[in-house]
């Protein structure tokens, strides 16, 4: 791609303004390692909404989005949908929880919930596991992501793009820390907005419209649930029973996860987090999905051979876009890739040092000294991430093995919340479990062809009945402990009873039935606008309407839910 003098001067004026953002709030960052991780706890509703936000949408979303729509159709998209369900249980159960525990990152949580040198083993060894282990894939896939779109758009080489794309985000993520991750987000988030709008509509105009592009494909790809030609049992229908039935809460980020944990953690109080939390899902599902989707859609007109499905939507914007255009995709590629990598980058670098090397390695030090680590953390962790990057190949392939791979620990981190009976060795054997049951489905011969939902059902069961066993053959965490953690959360009596009398509170809030209620009208809320909207944008008007008539009572619903509930009042 030619890139004319106006379309370069777009992209590094917008890498200027990101390191400049950096290095102004650098002395701030640098004051305590609150500043550094959670920007003082401090942060308002909308700016913590949209960086989750933003931090979610990264420069391989749409690339993975084209990829489902052209190999699928629509529905495939319920892969990544399907979390609404667990992104609604963030709102209205987790997010006043993880508020009122006041950790830095959620892998703080095991020291305030369970005790003895299990409760250690486990909080070091997460610590790990994420920081190295896990966060490495995410970063990999983001940065395999816009590796293709430089190769696609400039012919750059793999390591070229790797190093290119990475260092600018590398350098304002160790300089100005939280604070400088989460102010960009804002601006990163416009920007790439902007972008995925003028492709999808410049897209969909080239292929002739919405008219001419349902015309062309068929109603499999245009639909919004699977297809029912080889019955209930098909493949297609099995599998999206596997996601919406299995994949949203027994992923490891059931109870909100690393990166939302931190922003719900970073806001000023609790009605601040659990609002930065719903606007977070609202915008994420109804809002953010349809440019990609109709971009893909067009491509299946425009590009109907292309054999790498995921490199088309970069490929869309070399073909189709005027100068100008053109340097602002490539800008919009940038801050949404730099806004998931400055995340992972910082929240990593959390993890390594308040959860492993400040209780294990050095416990005594000065601030200075803990975020001088944190900065040579997040650049070795970027060194590693730039070498698993390289032998990466399927945006899908690993998001899919993610969501697998996980798939046995997130119903233990739910029940943790609301059953004092869980301990560390629950989430120990979880993970154990978990791990063993993913390797050998995906690769013992006997396993490796069956279909992603049998490897799903396969690695959840196993791993359920595994820290259920567990838990009830050890001991719960000392009574002390558990006393402290229901005080200082209130999760609610019900899974309580035997430590709420210890605790003096005999009373049941009834919390959990009115969570619950408003749990069910938010994901209809989501459900509603997400498919409403796209119905409309489609020109099927009756269903549309309908759809957007249950997310419009849903909302209120849930507004009337939230004033009853006292969570009316935003500072």
């Amino acid at each position: 791609m030619n890139l004319s003098f106006f379309d370069w001067a777009i992209v590094v004026a917008y890498m200027l303004a990101s390191l400049m953002i950096g290095l102004y709030f650098t002395k701030k960052a640098s004051s305590s390692v609150s500043e550094f991780f959670l920007s003082g706890r401090n942060l308002p509703w909308w700016l913590a909404g949209t960086s989750m936000v933003a931090t979610t949408f990264s420069s391989d979303t749409p690339l993975y989005v084209t990829g489902l729509v052209r190999e699928h159709g629509i529905y495939e998209n319920w892969q990544w949908w399907c979390f609404l369900f667990s992104g609604m249980m963030s709102v209205f159960f987790f997010a006043r929880l993880w508020r009122r525990l006041g950790v830095l990152t959620d892998v703080e949580l095991i020291n305030l919930r369970y005790s003895g040198r299990s409760a250690s083993l486990l909080r070091g060894f997460k610590a790990i596991y994420f920081s190295v282990a896990i966060h490495t894939i995410i970063k990999a896939q983001v940065i395999l992501a816009m590796a293709k779109i430089l190769d696609v758009s400039l012919g750059w080489g793999k390591w070229e793009s790797i190093f290119v794309s990475s260092g600018i985000t590398v350098a304002y993520a160790m300089l100005s820390g939280y604070w400088g991750v989460v102010t960009t987000d804002f601006f990163q988030f416009i920007i790439a907005m902007i972008g995925a709008i003028t492709l999808a509509v410049v897209s969909v105009d080239t292929a002739g419209g919405i008219s001419a592009i349902k015309m062309r494909l068929d109603q499999n790809t245009l639909s919004f649930f699977p297809p029912l030609d080889e019955g209930f049992f098909g493949t297609a229908f099995m599998t999206f029973l596997g996601y919406v039935g299995l994949s949203w809460w027994s992923k490891y980020s059931s109870d909100g996860g690393g990166v939302i944990v931190q922003r719900m953690s970073s806001c000023k109080d609790e009605t601040q987090s659990l609002f930065a939390t719903l606007y977070f899902n609202i915008a994420n599902y109804g809002l953010r999905t349809w440019p990609w989707i109709l971009a893909a859609l067009a491509s299946l007109i425009l590009y109907p051979q292309a054999r790498d499905h995921e490199a088309v939507y970069p490929r869309m914007m070399v073909d189709l876009l005027p100068s100008g255009l053109k340097g602002l995709m490539l800008a919009s590629f940038f801050a949404a890739f730099m806004s998931t990598l400055s995340t992972y980058l910082n929240l990593s670098s959390a993890y390594f040092v308040n959860d492993f090397y400040r209780p294990f390695v050095k416990r005594e030090a000065t601030e200075k000294h803990y975020i001088k680590v944190s900065r040579i953390a997040t650049l070795v962790l970027s060194i590693v991430t730039g070498i698993v990057t390289y032998y990466t190949t399927s945006i899908i392939g690993v998001f899919k093995f993610l969501i697998a791979f996980g798939s046995g620990t997130g119903l233990v981190y739910i029940v943790r919340w609301f059953w004092w009976r869980v301990n560390a060795w629950s989430e120990i054997s979880a993970m154990v479990a978990s791990t063993g049951m993913t390797l050998l489905a995906y690769l013992h011969p006997s396993f490796r062809s069956s279909p992603y939902y049998a490897k799903l059902f396969l690695i959840i069961s196993v791993s359920t009945i595994v820290w259920l066993g567990v838990t009830l053959l050890t001991k719960p965490a000392e009574n002390a402990k558990l006393v402290e953690f229901y005080r200082r959360t209130r999760p609610g009596r019900a899974g309580w009873k035997p430590v709420a009398l210890l605790a003096d509170d005999p009373q049941d809030r009834g919390t959990l039935t009115d969570s619950l209620v408003q749990w069910i009208y938010g994901c209809l809320l989501i459900i509603g606008l997400t498919i409403g909207l796209g119905k409309l944008i489609l020109g099927y008007i009756l269903p549309g309407s309908l759809w957007l008539c249950v997310a419009a009572v849903s909302g209120w619903l849930v507004c009337r839910g939230l004033r009853k509930m006292g969570w009316n009042v935003l500072g």
